[in-house]
Order: C-alpha cells, then structure tokens, then sequence
C-alpha cells in the first residue's frame, strides 16, 4: 500500500498564520513591510491613536491581510515588488498608482502592478480592508500555463475590477473565505495539501476576474489535447499521486496549454485533470481506510492527508464511488 502524501515536504506551502494588535506607529509599519513591501505610515489625527488589527494567511505565492489601522492613517509603497489587490471589507480607500486614482470599496476591489508605487492619501478609520499580496513569477507562471506561451510581463491589470459579479465575485468570495478560517485552527485551507490547490486556484482566479492584455487569449477557444497527450499526464500522476500538482505543472509536463490539457482530459477522459488526480488519490485514501494505524488514523485524518478540504464532500464522492461510506470503511463493515 502507498504511504499517504507527507503534508511537511518541502515542496509543498506551508501555510503560515498570524495575527497583530499593536497601537505603535513603528511596530505597524514594520508589520507591513514583513508581510507586504517597505512602507511609509502617517497619522493624520493625532488626537485619536492607532489601533492597528492585522489578521494574515500566507499560502505559498498569496497573502491574504485582513487590515484595519483604527485611526485615519496615510499609506503608501514607493515601490511594489508583487501584484496587489485591495478588497475593503468595509469604507473606502482611494489610492493613486501610476498616475490614476482609483477608489476602492466592498463592491468593487483595486489592482496594483509591480514596477511601480501605490499610495492612498487617506485611510478612514473606520475602513477595513483585505490586502492580497501576489506573488509577480508565480502568477506569470500561471499565466504564461494557461496561454500556452511566453508572456511579457508585469501583466497590465486595469485599475480595479467589480466584485459583485461573474469572476470578480468568486475571486472575492475565495479570498473572503481564506479570511474567514483563519478562525478555524483546524482548517482544512491550512492543510498543505490543500493550501497548495486553492493558492493556485487563487492565482487562476485573479486572472479571469481582471481586465488584461491576455484577456481574449485566456477565453479564446483551444483545440484539446491529443489523448497521447492525456496519457502522458495519466501516467505521470498515476506513478506519484503524493506529488502536489497542478493543472498548470500537469501542461508544462504534457508539453501543451493548462486549457488544452483541460479541454483533453474532458474529451477523452471525462474528468478534469484535478477531478481524475483525486479519483486516483481516493482510491489510496480507501487503502488507508481499510487498513487504518490504530490511535492515529479517522476519516478526517486520511481525507485531509489525501488532499480533499471538504470533509462532506469527500464522503458523498466516496459513498457514491464505493457504496459504502468512508465511515463504514473505517469500521471495517
């Protein structure tokens, strides 16, 4: 029987948490500048102190800050090293990056580019916003996977894009549920295995919500992969299913496009590469539920090991696959 993925190979993100309350100047700033870029931080009302609030979860490539300074403060980064997304939670922040002014808010979030810097005169006291760091060579990377060429970056995102519909809407629920479970200690988005997936799904996402030069490629219509082609991949995730792949690492492998493998894996397999990739892991998941190690192994245990987040829906795929619940499984009957 396969061993269950390590969840602390080096390979893999390892999910970091943190969470700050501080009321001095400096210590926000240099708070800042760890998780973000090089800041310069002002007061703009001295009457009323700082109540700095930083609540952050950084996977891999992403960081994701839920940020509130308590006091109305100036902000501003004279250089970005990274694409960012600010995604008030509540109030407005209106910024200039590259000689635009954009005002961000709950319905609509503001973009940032590397190269140059970003600086809001006026963070109200009252606002809370999510700060998402991307990372600039992995999110070309991903870019570049699912075009199927060499790009030129830094990409050319417009300056904010709407979150109350279509792609911008499920990017923001993605990083507002990231958000939200850093309240949970035994998350499953905290599981290495599967922080891997939804980083990447957050880079993927980002890049349908935006406005950019690649746009049109990204939605243009892709011949699907030869099934050798498919095959190839099959066999490269069947002889490690431990390996943390992605659809985009599975392209580069198979030598075509994240969307023609895609477009393949549908035509010739009826699955995605991720949904075969977790047929194939249920399947040891079932191995281990069979012959589970006394004192350390529970449905949750091995489901979470194998990469599946969703405890309900790993036992609704596992019952309709196997026609018995994992629970039973465990039980030996």
């Amino acid at each position: 029987m396969r061993h269950r993925p390590d969840t602390q190979r080096a390979d893999l993100p390892l999910p970091e948490t943190q969470s700050f309350r501080v009321s001095d100047l400096d210590e926000a700033r240099a708070i800042c500048t760890e998780y973000y870029y090089e800041v310069a931080l002002d007061l703009l009302d001295r009457s009323r102190p700082l109540a700095f609030a930083a609540d952050l979860v950084r996977l891999g490539p992403v960081t994701v800050g839920d940020i509130r300074f308590g006091a109305d403060v100036a902000i501003g980064a004279d250089i970005l090293d990274a694409y960012h997304v600010n995604l008030p939670v509540a109030g407005a922040i209106g910024s200039e990056h590259r000689g635009a002014i954009t005002v961000a808010s709950p319905r609509r979030a503001a973009v940032y580019r590397p190269g140059a810097g970003a600086h809001a005169g006026r963070w109200s006291a009252d606002c809370r916003s999510l700060g998402i760091r991307v990372d600039r060579a992995s999110l070309e990377a991903e870019l570049e996977a699912l075009v199927g060429r060499p790009i030129r970056g830094p990409i050319r995102f417009g300056p904010s894009f709407d979150t109350t519909m279509g792609a911008g809407l499920t990017w923001s629920r993605m990083a507002n549920l990231l958000r939200s479970e850093l309240e949970n200690p035994h998350s499953a988005l905290l599981q290495p295995l599967v922080a891997e997936r939804y980083a990447q799904g957050m880079l993927s996402g980002l890049l349908f919500a935006t406005d950019h030069q690649y746009a049109e490629a990204l939605t243009a219509h892709v011949p699907p992969a030869r099934p050798r082609t498919v095959r190839r991949a099959v066999q490269v995730m069947e002889a490690d299913p431990t390996h943390p792949f992605t659809t985009a690492e599975l392209a580069r492998l198979a030598g075509v496009s994240a969307r023609a493998l895609q477009e393949g894996f549908r035509r010739h397999v009826g699955l995605s590469p991720m949904a075969y990739l977790q047929h194939v892991r249920m399947g040891y998941a079932r191995e281990e539920l069979r012959h589970p190690v006394p004192g350390r192994d529970t449905v949750a245990a091995i489901a979470h090991a194998w990469g599946f987040g969703h405890l309900g829906r790993f036992a609704a795929a596992y019952r309709e696959r196997f026609g018995e619940s994992p629970s039973a499984t465990l039980r030996g009957r």
